[in-house]
C-alpha cells in the first residue's frame, strides 16, 4: 500500500513539475516577443491570427456552437492583396498568447482606422463572403465558444479597445507607436509609455453576496444605488 501511495505521489509531482515548466517556458517565451520587435515579426510568419471587424471577432457556426477561425500570415496577405490594401497593415496586430510548441497567436481588426496605417477598414459584408463567416458580437456568442476561443477572444477585444482608445499621447496630443506586440504605446515627442491596464475580477458566492448586502444594509442609513449587492468584484 506504501509503495503504491510513493508511486502515485511521484507521478502526481511529475505532472505538476511539467505544467510549471510549460507555463514558465511559455511566459519567457511571450516576454520575449514583447521586448523584442524582431523576434515577434519573426513568429508571425509561422503563427495565427484571428481576424475581427470593429471589435467584432470573426465566427463560423458549427450546429449550436461557434468556431474562431484561424489565419496563417499567408492567407492574411493573400487576403489583404485581393482587397487592395498594403501588408503594413499587419503591423497593427496584437500578440494575445501562444501555443507549448510556441505557435504565436494574434489579433488583427479589419475595420477600425489605425493611426499608424493609411488604409481605410474594410467593407463588413465583402469579408464575411470571402471568409466564409460573421463578424459576431463577443457578448452574443461567448457562452457558445470553448473555454480557449472565449479567453483568447475576449483578451483580443480587450487589447485592440485599448490600442483604438490611445492613438494619441495625452500630454502632446501627438499620435502614439505601439510596439510589434501590441504591450504598449509609445510618444515619439514627449516619450511617454503607455501601457494596457489589466484588472482581474471574479464572481462573487451566494454567501459572500448575501453577508456584502447584509454588512451595507446594517451600515448604511439610505441605501444609495451604487452600495447596492453586486455580481461581480475586483479580487
Amino acid at each position: 500500500m506504501s509503495l503504491y501511495c510513493g508511486i502515485a505521489c511521484r507521478r502526481k509531482s511529475f505532472w505538476c513539475f511539467r505544467l510549471l515548466s510549460t507555463y514558465v517556458t511559455k511566459t519567457r517565451y511571450l516576454f520575449e516577443l514583447k521586448e523584442d520587435d524582431d523576434a515577434c515579426k519573426k513568429a508571425q510568419q509561422t503563427g495565427a491570427f484571428y481576424l475581427f471587424h470593429s471589435l467584432a471577432p470573426l465566427l463560423q457556426k458549427s450546429g449550436h456552437q461557434y468556431q474562431a477561425p484561424r489565419h496563417s500570415l499567408l492567407e492574411l496577405e493573400r487576403l489583404l492583396a485581393k482587397f487592395g490594401q498594403d501588408t503594413q497593415r499587419i503591423e497593427d496586430s496584437v500578440l494575445i498568447g501562444c501555443s507549448e510548441q510556441h505557435e504565436a497567436w494574434f489579433a488583427l481588426d479589419l475595420g477600425l482606422n489605425s493611426s499608424s496605417s493609411i488604409n481605410a477598414s474594410l467593407q463588413k459584408s465583402e469579408m464575411e463572403t470571402e471568409l466564409k463567416g460573421s463578424f459576431t458580437k463577443l457578448r452574443k456568442a461567448l457562452f457558445q465558444l470553448n473555454t480557449k476561443d472565449a479567453s483568447l477572444l475576449t483578451t483580443a477585444q480587450a487589447l485592440l479597445r485599448w490600442h483604438d482608445a490611445h492613438q494619441f499621447c495625452s500630454r502632446s496630443g501627438q499620435p502614439t507607436k505601439k510596439n510589434m506586440a501590441g504591450s504598449k504605446r509609445v510618444c515619439p515627442s514627449s516619450k511617454i509609455i503607455y501601457y494596457p491596464q489589466v484588472k482581474v475580477w471574479k464572481r462573487l458566492s451566494g454567501e459572500k453576496l448575501q453577508k456584502r448586502w447584509a454588512w451595507r444594509w446594517k451600515h448604511c442609513g439610505t441605501l444609495h444605488p451604487s452600495t447596492g449587492p453586486f455580481l461581480i468584484a475586483h479580487s
